[in-house]
């Protein structure tokens, strides 16, 4: 097409094996995946930049094109994945300017590198799963080349800077709420946009990569039932209900969204510029709808709380554990969900989300639509 961006040059003159540069058609894929987000360290009205663009600024040419390479791959086919793996090289690039004075971040970092940058993770308090996601993400790339047979050395040692993950529920899990708590959320919210995703994220206990990821067309109407299309892990796509007050809540943010002028189909949610939401734009959301409501410690509340919240509640409220796996889509079905019968999923998890979103009674009654049709066209889910 006439409007792609030109490829990225690649000059591969600091490397003693010379490889192929990306094509443009996988250049374009993955400029696509990636979408756009703010520049690190700027404020939050500023412009959305393509995160490939972003990259080629931070990253030498070199490893600018070898990263097309390794995103545009089959192993690392999920758009969140690339996504993630994409603002963790941002972060490194980041840190090695103002640390290490690097002007563009190339495959050069040396163990002692990784210490000290390990200590500064540590000493502002990140935790263990955000470290090991972020080193595992650099040390995915060296792998990557090194497979090219480029001389590069991964400086991560497993003894000195992997930190050990504890698994099941630990004092870094997501935050849980209770229902009381989410609804004093609601009742703070002063914008519909903020108590809609409130909503989708508790009554239908999505990931926020769903919310973000949807657009208008994954929005359909089956008789008074609207219904969601959502992205789940692994790139497949899942229908989840929407509550009744959560889809009038859709119906009014539709109404007085800002026009999208990209290019593509429209995101579903859009942040104050017009562009579509990103999970940042989401915590900072729901840790300011947190604080307003007085809720302890807002700056742990997470959107991944709103979704283990929607499940603790539904466990205590003595939901079977094979609903809640379909409430929640986990993709390992194997253990529990061999034993449920597809037959009515639909309606179990429909009044699943019926249930969780008794908190929605609390939406301040001038952010909701006066009034919802009774009839819908007639969409049958797929």
């Amino acid at each position: 097409m006439d409007n792609l961006p030109a490829p990225l040059v690649f000059r591969p003159d600091e490397t003693a094996v010379e490889l192929p540069p990306p094509d443009p058609t996988t250049e374009a894929a993955v400029r696509r995946t990636l979408g756009s987000r703010r520049p690190l360290r700027t404020s939050q009205s500023a412009t959305s930049v393509d995160r490939l663009d972003l990259l080629a600024a931070a990253l030498t040419p070199e490893l600018t094109a070898l990263v097309v390479l390794w995103l545009g791959g089959t192993r690392r086919g999920s758009r969140d994945t690339r996504i993630a793996y994409a603002d963790d090289l941002l972060l490194w690039a980041d840190w090695a300017c103002r640390e290490l004075g690097r002007e563009r971040f190339g495959l050069d970092l040396r163990r002692g590198d990784v210490t000290m940058w390990l200590t500064g993770q540590q000493d502002a308090g990140a935790a263990d799963s955000s470290i090991s996601r972020r080193l595992s993400t650099l040390s995915s790339l060296y792998r990557y080349a090194a497979s090219w047979g480029l001389p590069v050395v991964s400086p991560i040692s497993v003894d000195d800077h992997r930190p050990r993950i504890e698994r099941g529920r630990r004092a870094t899990s997501a935050r849980v709420l209770v229902a009381d708590q989410v609804m004093a959320m609601l009742a703070a919210a002063s914008d519909v946009r903020d108590a809609l995703v409130v909503g989708l994220l508790f009554t239908d206990a999505l990931r926020v990569s769903g919310i973000c990821a949807a657009n208008d067309d994954d929005r359909r109407d089956e008789g008074r039932r609207t219904w969601l299309k959502v992205t789940v892990k692994g790139g497949k796509t899942k229908l989840v209900p929407l509550q009744t007050t959560v889809a009038e809540l859709l119906d009014q943010y539709l109404t007085m969204r800002p026009a999208w002028t990209g290019p593509g189909p429209a995101p579903l949610i859009v942040d104050a510029a017009g562009q579509r939401i990103d999970r940042h734009d989401v915590t900072r959301m729901l840790r300011r709808l947190a604080r307003a409501a007085g809720i302890p410690r807002p700056e742990k509340v997470t959107p991944h709380s709103l979704r283990a919240s929607a499940v603790t509640d539904q466990k205590r409220r003595g939901l079977a554990a094979e609903d809640i796996q379909e409430l929640t889509i986990h993709a390992d079905v194997r253990t529990v969900m061999i034993y449920v019968d597809d037959d009515g999923r639909n309606e179990r998890v429909a009044a699943i989300t019926d249930d969780l979103g008794r908190v929605m009674t609390a939406v301040p009654t001038h952010l909701r639509h006066p009034t919802r049709p009774q009839q819908r066209r007639d969409h049958r889910p797929r």
